[in-house]
């Protein structure tokens, strides 16, 4: 089945207050419809599906640590507990140690919701999928859904995705004019409820762009292929402070 809702959110580290330090207040509109929009899916799905991007097409071990000590804060994170889906129509994932900084940011804002996801799964893809590729990942993981293997109920999805790195001169690629339009077409197919225009976004150009969300954006797209006749989607928030796209979006399904 198609996901009830799902949500886009950044990963950047700054989200960790104890890490943003005096600039804390500045990101507080960025927390507050991260929490927001990640409160609506839990409370909409029996099953919370997380995707974010990493080194590979991977799943985390059980208790799996994220760290911050390599943005500067000795802060570790965890996962609620995981739970596993039938994904034995894909290539077997690997097991991840450790939390990527995707994953490790949506551990640290899982952990100030209340209640937790009843049940959720975690996973990682590589900037190497195509298009294709990650559609595929996300029609299969709503497919074990399906299937009975997650215990039935509604699903709901969470895509951890950064957009452009390029959106002026102070920005970590320097100023890029393209990379706002990019931007903006993300945030129009979410608005619109239209999460299959997302897989028109070409990888070699986001990743010249430096996006690092577009193979899980793609994930989320594949995970709608089945789509109802009308999804509603809501941008919560956007905007590119420290010359970095950051989007908040939240769709939901009838």
């Amino acid at each position: 089945m198609a996901p009830v809702a799902a949500a886009v959110l950044p990963h950047p580290p700054l989200l960790v207050s104890e890490l943003a330090g005096e600039a804390a207040p500045e990101l507080d509109p960025l927390r507050a419809a991260c929490h927001h929009a990640l409160a609506a899916v839990v409370a909409a799905a029996d099953l919370v599906i997380l995707v974010g991007d990493g080194p590979m097409w991977g799943i985390p071990e059980a208790a799996a640590p994220g760290s911050f000590g390599p943005y500067g804060v000795d802060l570790q994170v965890t996962l609620p507990a995981l739970t596993d889906l039938d994904l034995s129509s894909l290539p077997a994932p690997a097991r991840l140690p450790a939390l990527p900084l995707s994953l490790a940011v949506a551990a640290h804002l899982l952990a100030g919701l209340d209640p937790p996801p009843v049940r959720l799964f975690a996973a990682t893809v590589p900037a190497s999928l195509g298009p294709g590729a990650a559609a595929a990942i996300g029609s299969a993981l709503t497919a074990a859904t399906r299937d009975g293997s997650a215990g039935g109920g509604s699903v709901g999805l969470l895509a951890m995705a950064d957009l452009s790195a390029c959106r002026t001169e102070w920005a970590p690629g320097a100023f890029r004019a393209e990379a706002a339009d990019l931007d903006a077409s993300v945030a129009e197919a979410l608005r619109a409820g239209k999460p299959g225009r997302l897989l028109d976004m070409d990888p070699a150009v986001a990743a010249d762009l430096m996006v690092a969300g577009r193979a899980p954006l793609q994930v989320l797209a594949g995970a709608f292929e089945d789509e109802p006749t009308t999804i509603h989607g809501r941008v919560l928030y956007e905007d590119a402070p420290y010359g970095v796209g950051y989007l908040v979006a939240l769709l939901t399904a009838p």
